[in-house]
């Protein structure tokens, strides 16, 4: 039987490399929670996934999260953090704060890693490897030609974009250069939107080598069930009606307007909770907003939860919550929030915005706003809390929608096809 036919039977062994050091693959971050699903569907198809990681948890007293796949720890070495170090001292010394030395811990992290990795596989290679793109990440493309395999690299965010755009860079334009790189050295990229898509091929990335593949969710926890009664009690929610928020409390994912939406709505329902499930930079802004309006008895945080906790909670809502802001750059993103509301059969009220327009059809599964608009936001969260027939028709049909369609199973499913048509295209030369 010739190599090209073994593999279309077969199941693959695949390097899932997540170089990115601020994503603790054990952690509650929604990066996290991504890679681990990711691999554990890869492995319930079948396959034999090894995730090799920088990171596995920053948070002493947080336990751990589990993953059904061979982990890897391969921390920056000492010699890498004592080059941060002299950096970091550099500037303190000169009393200026700058991105340089998370940069240059990226830069020298991804050259020592390579080496580490074509050690590691020389011998025992994968059939293919699954990047996770993160500034700086160059180790796949080098461990990739190698070992004489191919590269998938998965894309969530315009990366370099971003880090200009939110955290500056203290390099100039090297970290755009190393991310056109790194994309146009992969013989596939998988982007989570159409928009993202466009910007992986502005980038001269070969049309045919970019596919779009969003964000979806474990079925196997995210489906539509009871309300919990003991959860809701120890909640406090009491009988009335209860919005909630899934996220980073952060400005792009439109958390400003949760206490001006209490605002508006408490008076009507005077038994309203708002449960905010998630942690941020905007938590301390966010409670102090609520409490100047005196609407905090209100609002519930729970902050970070484990994911496997995360849709019993989302259940406990009347209507979930999605309110993205006008952004000063496309919308690329993929948000798990969305999918993992929709599965659950909860009501959505969103932006509409990038992917989100797509998948939420206004008045089919779910209800859409636009973006930043508070009355528009307002009414259709008052129109589903006094129409409980409109929710529960939203919530079956976002159901049924998203279990169909958006699961990590069928996207394990699509880039393992990907592989098998790379891995043919490379035997037969």
């Amino acid at each position: 039987m010739n190599s090209n036919n073994q593999h279309s039977r077969q199941d693959m062994k695949i390097l899932y490399l997540c170089s990115d050091l601020g994503i603790p693959v054990l952690g509650r971050k929604g990066a996290a929670v991504h890679v681990r699903v990711l691999s554990e569907a890869l492995q319930r198809a079948g396959h034999t996934v090894v995730l090799a990681a920088p990171s596995l948890n920053k948070d002493p007293w947080e336990i751990p999260q589990q993953i059904n796949a061979a982990l890897m720890h391969l921390p920056p070495s000492p010699e890498v953090a004592q080059a941060v170090l002299g950096l970091t001292e550099f500037n303190e010394s000169l009393e200026v704060e700058n991105s340089l030395p998370g940069e240059l811990r990226r830069i020298l992290y991804n050259q020592q890693l390579a080496a580490q990795l074509e050690r590691r596989f020389r011998n025992h290679a994968p059939d293919f490897i699954l990047e996770r793109a993160s500034l700086y990440a160059t180790a796949g493309v080098r461990v990739a030609r190698a070992l004489n395999i191919p590269l998938i690299v998965e894309l969530n965010t315009p990366l370099a974009l971003e880090q200009s755009a939110y955290r500056t860079t203290g390099l100039g334009e090297l970290a755009a250069q190393a991310e056109c790189w790194a994309l146009t050295h992969a013989d596939a990229v998988f982007a989570v939107s159409d928009p993202l898509r466009d910007y992986v091929l502005s980038l001269g990335v070969a049309s045919e080598r970019v596919h779009v593949l969003p964000n979806g969710v474990d079925t196997a926890l995210f489906y539509p069930a009871p309300r919990n009664p003991e959860l809701r009690a120890r909640l406090n929610l009491g009988d009335g009606p209860v919005l909630g928020f899934v996220g980073g409390l952060r400005p792009w994912h439109g958390v400003q307007a949760l206490p001006l939406l209490v605002e508006r709505l408490a008076p009507r329902y005077p038994h309203l909770r708002l449960v905010i499930v998630g942690e941020g930079p905007m938590r301390a802004e966010l409670d102090a907003a609520f409490r100047a309006r005196r609407i905090q008895e209100h609002v519930i945080f729970t902050g970070s939860l484990p994911h496997d906790e995360v849709s019993e909670l989302i259940r406990q809502f009347d209507v979930a919550l999605a309110p993205y802001p006008v952004l000063d750059h496309v919308f690329y993103f993929s948000p798990l929030k969305l999918f993992e509301y929709m599965a659950c059969g909860v009501p959505v009220v969103a932006a509409a915005v990038g992917q989100i327009a797509e998948v939420v059809r206004d008045g089919d599964t779910g209800l859409l706003h636009p973006p930043g608009d508070l009355d528009a936001l307002a009414a259709a969260c008052a129109r589903l809390l006094a129409d409980p027939a409109l929710r529960q028709r939203l919530g079956e049909t976002a159901a049924a929608e998203v279990h169909s369609n958006y699961t990590w199973t069928r996207n394990a499913t699509r880039i393992v096809e990907l592989a098998r048509t790379l891995i043919a295209h490379r035997a037969g030369g």
